[in-house]
């Protein structure tokens, strides 16, 4: 078995096992543990990067990069960047809990998928790949970190209201004030890029079709998630929103794109974003 077999399944192994020992180290309160499990995460993530590169230096023009592998794997990564851009920028190391399973889910999608392909068609395949794909999808990582962010600002705000008090590995975890700060970030970072992403789509099915909406179930749901995702930026920009209901609002529109990456490109028949066999 050659390094190209395998390295699925060793991308796959790290990733659990920085998951689970970052875990047990939060449980124990015990730092080397911590550190161990990032070390086992960067040496997934090295390997990871190195899948993604084998993948375009073997792709036979663009329509190869449309696979369910590549795809749902360049998602993963997203992910992940996005983790260390917080973790830079906000020293945000405690997402490395959310980040790190939602790349594992991602990356196990891409290699249980590797017979499907997401229909591109000829026109502008390699403006409409670039401009529409790249810049949703690095939107759609910021998301999932809002998620993460979201879901625990959540839960410590009600223990400190209930006054339950905080179990020892829950001690460790940043303020209220920093996971709002995420939730800043990705928003301001992550809404122009998914409107440059969509509009994109939209600018080339009118070249292509000259038609701009179809009312594809796909197009439906880009929208109602563009609609709620304007006005949190606007609600955040404009009128300092803070606190649980740009929190809540984060998790709706993440959870929304699941649906839409999960239940409509698979289970849509009549969807042409889908993906095929």
């Amino acid at each position: 078995m050659g390094l190209p077999e395998i390295l699925p399944m060793l991308v796959i192994g790290l990733y659990f096992l920085g998951t689970a020992f970052y875990v047990l180290g939060s449980a124990l309160r015990n730092e080397r543990i911590k550190v161990m499990a990032l070390s086992i995460a960067g040496t997934g993530f090295a390997l990871h990067a190195v899948d993604l590169a084998g993948q375009l230096v073997g792709a036979a023009g663009l329509d190869s990069l449309t696979s369910g592998r590549f795809l749902f794997s360049l998602f993963g990564f997203g992910v992940l960047v996005s983790f260390g851009l917080l973790w830079w920028r906000l020293k945000m190391r405690f997402l490395i809990v959310v980040a790190l399973p939602l790349a594992l889910v991602f990356y196990a999608t891409a290699n249980a998928t590797s017979g499907i392909k997401a229909s591109l068609p000829p026109m502008l395949s390699g403006l409409f790949f670039l401009l529409h794909i790249g810049t949703l999808f690095c939107s759609m990582a910021l998301l999932a970190m809002a998620f993460g962010a979201g879901l625990a600002f959540l839960h410590l705000e009600k223990r400190i209201k209930t006054k339950t008090g905080l179990k020892k590995f829950q001690q460790d975890m940043p303020s209220l004030d920093t996971f709002d700060k995420v939730n800043h970030w990705v928003i301001v970072l992550g809404f122009p890029l998914y409107t440059v992403g969509l509009a994109s789509g939209f600018v080339w099915a009118w070249l292509a079709s000259k038609r701009v909406f179809s009312f594809d179930p796909k197009e439906i749901l880009a929208l109602v998630m563009l609609g709620l995702y304007a006005y949190l930026f606007h609600q955040r920009l404009a009128y300092g929103w803070r606190g649980r209901k740009p929190a809540v609002m984060a998790i709706a529109v993440f959870l929304l794109m699941v649906l839409s990456m999960f239940g409509i490109n698979f289970l849509v028949s009549t969807t042409f974003h889908g993906f095929k066999a």
